[in-house]
């Protein structure tokens, strides 16, 4: 039995911490991004990945495979 493909994300920095935005996200449904972590924020302010801490939550979906990291995207 082989493993489903893992989803993809990439890491953002908003708020105080680097979140991972997943691509499809079916929670979702308004203008606002979620990080895997639930931290929602307005696409406008979610900038490349940077100094700031890693979010705890977000790293370990990311070192589980269950996320693939991708480069960012304009959303």
């Amino acid at each position: 039995m082989t493993e489903p493909a893992a989803d993809k994300g990439y890491w953002a920095a908003f708020g105080y911490q680097n979140h991972v935005i997943p691509l499809e996200d079916p929670r979702r449904d308004g203008p606002h991004v979620i990080a895997l972590c639930g931290v929602m924020t307005m696409p406008e302010e979610a900038s490349c990945r940077d100094q700031r801490p890693t979010c705890s939550v977000c790293a370990t979906e990311v070192r589980s495979g269950r996320i693939e990291v991708v480069p960012m995207t304009s959303q």
